[in-house]
């Protein structure tokens, strides 16, 4: 019997080999939709009146823009990548346990590695980090290692569905409370206000200090919103899904699949386009009873239309493969990928930039992002020609397994 390695030691990350396809083609596309949900807050275009919004150039489809984006992209593209983080979790700690290691400790380091890379990006570079997220819950995965299929699917809807009991106790709390007077004002808090003119107008240190400040109320909204129970919950149907080996089976499991797309668009569009015409603010700062179909929309609706994308994608796949593979390369490097999202938005839009903040209609803003995407699927099909690794995968891998990797392919290509 194998010995486990300690902390990683001799063991290596996945290879090229290894890699299944269509987990990577996944995550490609699901960088391309949390692109395009979070290109208006790059922008500034989320934090403009409605009046500004109207007079910005070529503003004219705006309107549908977003309504389109709400209907169909926001939380569908971070629910599709939390479920795929669920099943990079079991694949890790298969392939982990193979080699020798203890796959435990290595995904608490892993989990360690990727907490310091969130914090420094939603402190030093962009607010509106999904990772730090990630990072915390992923912790919770650990002690359904052991348990049975079962327990990991009972768990994995009890919290998917836990939102709409948690607002129902909220709904009835707030009955014994005052209710804001009509018309109250909603707008952010004033030093919020301040942040964003730092980001708009301001040095480095504005945009550092604005980023702790919505990193803070991040964390707030996201509790009131209850986004919490729902990634955990994706977590773990994505690490269920990985137990049924579906991805790397396809064929073998081709009725589930098409089952899943079937019923996951059956109740997942008509209850997202509810959602969206409900609108977000209908999950308020006080509980309403309309916020309460909100939430029931948003937390049935989303996750299904989520796995009704990644099923129609795994299908796309077995009918077009060599067309679906274009997105494969961003995938392998998603981290990378997200992390360049974030740069290039500050220094495109950002007043220490370009200054464009505030200045492009959502309409330019989403056609531009798909044109950014595709330059990020030509940069990292070369990246990867000689590269093995994205550059934040592998400082990411260096720090799990305490290892030195080589990045480059063919040294004397790049003249090192």
């Amino acid at each position: 019997m194998a010995t486990a390695a300690p902390d990683g030691a001799g063991v290596r990350p996945v290879g090229t080999a290894e890699r299944i396809d269509v987990l990577d083609i996944l995550r490609g596309v699901a960088i391309y939709g949390i692109l395009l949900y979070n290109v208006d807050a790059f922008a500034g275009y989320e934090f403009l009146t409605g009046a500004q919004q109207a007079a910005l150039p070529f503003s004219a489809a705006d309107p549908a823009a977003d309504f389109l984006l709400e209907f169909l992209v926001a939380g569908k593209f971070y629910s599709l990548f939390s479920f795929l983080f669920g099943v990079g979790f079991f694949v890790f700690m298969q392939r982990a346990a193979a080699r020798g290691a203890d796959p435990v400790r290595l995904f608490k380091r892993r989990l360690v590695g990727l907490t310091l890379i969130a914090l420094a990006h939603t402190l030093l570079i962009w607010m509106g980090d999904i990772l730090l997220t990630y990072a915390v819950l992923g912790f919770a995965l650990i002690p359904f290692v052991r348990r049975d299929d079962r327990t990991v699917r009972r768990w994995a809807l009890i919290w998917l569905a836990a939102p709409i009991p948690l607002y129902l106790v909220l709904l009835g709390l707030a009955r014994l409370a005052t209710p804001p007077p009509p018309g109250a004002d909603d707008s952010l808090p004033p030093i919020l206000m301040k942040a964003i003119d730092g980001f708009a107008r301001g040095n480095y240190l504005d945009i550092v200090r604005g980023n702790a400040l919505f990193t803070a109320a991040g964390v707030v909204r996201r509790l009131v919103l209850m986004f919490f129970p729902r990634v955990l919950g994706m977590f773990l149907l994505g690490f269920y899904a990985a137990r049924l080996n579906v991805f790397a089976t396809l064929d073998e499991h081709r009725t589930l699949v098409r089952n899943t797309f079937a019923l996951g668009l059956a109740i997942g569009l008509p209850l997202a386009f509810a959602g969206a015409v409900l609108g977000d603010s209908t999950a308020p700062r006080f509980p309403t009873v309309i916020g309460l179909f909100y939430m029931i929309a948003e937390t049935i609706g989303t996750p299904a239309l989520s796995l009704a994308y990644a099923a129609g994608i795994c299908l796309l796949f077995q009918r077009a493969p060599r067309a679906m593979r274009a997105f494969a390369p961003v995938g392998r490097m998603a981290l990378s990928n997200y992390l360049l999202h974030s740069v290039a938005g500050v220094l495109i839009f950002y007043g220490i930039g370009f200054g464009l903040w505030g200045r492009v209609s959502l309409t330019v803003l989403l056609a531009g992002a798909t044109v950014f995407f595709g330059l990020q699927m030509m940069l990292s099909r070369w990246w990867l020609s000689v590269a093995a690794f994205g550059p934040a995968e592998w400082v990411w891998r260096m720090f799990t397994y305490k290892r030195r990797f080589r990045l480059f392919r063919v040294h004397e290509t790049l003249g090192i």
